[in-house]
């Protein structure tokens, strides 16, 4: 499939991090981004290891032919950018799918419906829950699952999750990767709910029936949300570690963050107490221990990250690494032998 990504104004920036896990991990050939902002640019002159794809201005000037259109934001609230809606339309006008992982559905707007079906164009939300909904009952227990969590939203808890799971594979381990938000799904989970987009008291449920469909494999990784402490979404996640009964934890952090990703004044843990909370809360489920910290290296040089790691390694004997930049092999096999 040919994919263009809709992210105006967000490519380049933390907020658009749907787009970037597509942009990077997505199976799918990719035909072009779109972001006004950097228009004219390939995205490889803003991600150097990425792919060499252009960034148009208006969807208007793509000239490549395309399948889909992947809407690459989901701001807080998942909302629609007004000004977006044009750019969805004709896409839809020209009968190419449209795949969005926004709160608002997008199947469910009157005026875009109407088009996709008179074109025959098909409108995909991921973030849509399953039909069958049930409370999490114990039946996923023996899972063999790996959770990626996080210390925050956004310190690339998908990012590794993918890159655990294509070295496990490398290595010729049975693994399976588990998603519970949109960007992992779009980029080809092996199976995937949006956790935060199911009623609370069956969120754990919803969790434990994707994990059970690994029950023969070796290892199972899921990606985990935003974090224990997280004023908004801690409830996601607790039910993620629950639901997916998680017997190690692979912790992922910003060491440059002192606060909450948009929540200035609510602090992020440290990582002892951090560890702590997420160990005696997986202790009467699944028992789970953190056996590594991923480090999210974004805005820190090579050095800073080796001197973090250092610390993180001497201070609380776990392995520590930012795979983006320096890959998972040693990580891994650290971890997991």
């Amino acid at each position: 499939m040919r994919v263009l990504i809709l992210a105006h104004d967000y490519f380049a920036i933390q907020g658009g991090k749907t787009a970037r896990g597509v942009y990077f991990y997505s199976p799918h050939e990719i035909v072009g981004i779109l972001d006004r902002s950097n228009a004219g640019k390939s995205a490889k002159d803003i991600f150097p290891k990425g792919r060499d794809v252009p960034i148009y201005a208006h969807i208007s000037q793509v000239p490549e032919d395309y399948d889909a259109l992947i809407i690459g934001v989901a701001p807080i609230g998942g909302k629609l950018p007004a000004d977006w809606k044009d750019e969805i339309k004709i896409a839809l006008e020209n009968g190419k799918m449209v795949i969005s992982g926004l709160h608002d559905f997008l199947s469910e707007d009157p005026e875009l419906s109407k088009i996709a079906e008179r074109n025959g164009a098909k409108i995909w939300d991921v973030r849509k829950p399953p039909k069958e909904l049930k409370v999490a009952d114990g039946s996923g227990r023996n899972a063999p699952t790996i959770l990626v969590a996080g210390t925050d939203c956004s310190v690339g808890k998908m990012i590794t999750t993918v890159e655990l799971y294509r070295e496990a594979m490398k290595r010729g381990r049975k693994a399976a990767f588990v998603a519970t938000g949109q960007t992992g799904i779009m980029v080809g989970a092996d199976a995937g709910y949006v956790i935060d987009r199911i009623p609370g008291d069956f969120m754990a449920g919803a969790m434990e029936e994707l994990v059970k469909q690994f029950m023969g494999y070796e290892m199972v990784f899921v990606e985990g949300q935003a974090d224990l402490t997280h004023p908004a979404y801690s409830g996601v996640t607790l039910a993620i570690l629950h639901g997916s009964y998680a017997k190690k934890i692979v912790l992922a952090h910003d060491p440059t963050r002192k606060d909450h990703h948009d929540y200035e004044g609510f602090p992020i843990q440290s990582l002892e107490r951090s560890i702590e909370l997420y160990e005696s809360l997986a202790e009467s489920v699944s028992g789970g221990k953190v056996v590594g910290i991923a480090i999210d290296g974004e805005k820190m040089s090579d050095e800073e990250i080796i001197k973090f790691k250092d610390k993180v390694e001497n201070e609380l004997g776990l392995p520590a690494e930012d795979v983006l930049r320096f890959g998972a092999s040693r990580f891994f096999k650290r971890m997991f032998g």
